[in-house]
């Protein structure tokens, strides 16, 4: 047997050995599929199911996503919130606002969701200047700029947008989780990418360029290497899809 039929066996066999995927979040995965390119970039059921144990693990407050897509793993982790909580979701293309949207304000879970569009990276507030803040800076928490709406800190932060840009989302983030809070990152495997080197700089008019999935695989591997090495973390990778990073900010 092929390895890619093996994994589309364990596949089949994992999602029918695990709580059923819900009626609404089965619909948007099939109206993904059939309206847009590239549906695999959702989260699918079995991640979806992990988001959503994870959260009820968690029990966060406060949820921020950093790459929207369509919806799904938002829905996924907003279906395991505990009354009063919240999850803000972050989606940079505003072409993508007209399919998702309705999908979140109809869903079940729609009290629970706020979409944004537009990038987190505008609303990420840089380090306080020297005696600004000196509260939050004893605790460990940077406060967000007050007209975004999302209030902070954050107790889980999932991010799932451009690879290319993951260490940076990450050190931007950082400072608005609480301690002992979660971060999760997407596709830190990137297949099984990580452990080949990426194709080398392709040189153009301009000079070297680099390729979008090398770019991307690079990504990945910068910030798999920063965060192995961040003694202010805990860190786990799941080998669930392409690849989840688990890490929590020590207390």
């Amino acid at each position: 047997m092929k390895k890619s039929e093996l994994h589309l066996s364990l596949d089949d066999y994992i999602e029918s050995h695990i709580t059923p995927e819900h009626p609404y979040l089965h619909a948007l995965w099939r109206a993904t599929h059939l309206h847009l390119n590239y549906p695999r970039m959702a989260s699918g059921h079995v991640q979806g199911q992990v988001l959503r144990m994870l959260v009820q693990m968690i029990r966060p407050r406060l949820v921020l996503e950093i790459g929207t897509f369509t919806g799904y793993s938002a829905l996924a982790m907003a279906s395991a919130l505990e009354p009063g909580a919240m999850l803000h979701t972050f989606e940079i293309n505003d072409e993508q606002e007209d399919f998702t949207r309705p999908w979140i304000e109809n869903s079940p879970w729609a009290d629970r969701v706020t979409l944004h569009i537009g990038d987190v990276m505008q609303i990420l507030s840089p380090l306080p200047r020297e005696g600004e803040n000196l509260a939050l800076l004893d605790s460990g928490v940077q406060p967000l700029p007050s007209q975004t709406g999302v209030g902070e800190p954050f107790d889980l932060v999932f991010i799932d947008a451009d690879k290319r840009h993951y260490v940076d989302y990450y050190e931007a983030v950082f400072p608005h989780v609480r301690p002992g809070g979660y971060i999760l990152a997407d596709n830190t495997l990137w297949g099984d990418q990580v452990i080949t080197p990426p194709r080398p700089l392709e040189r153009g008019l301009g000079g070297e360029v680099d390729n979008a999935k090398s770019s991307q695989l690079r990504g990945i591997m910068a910030f798999n290497d920063v965060v192995a090495a961040d003694p202010r973390v805990e860190t786990v990778i799941l080998p669930l899809r392409d690849g989840l990073t688990l890490l929590r900010k020590n207390p």
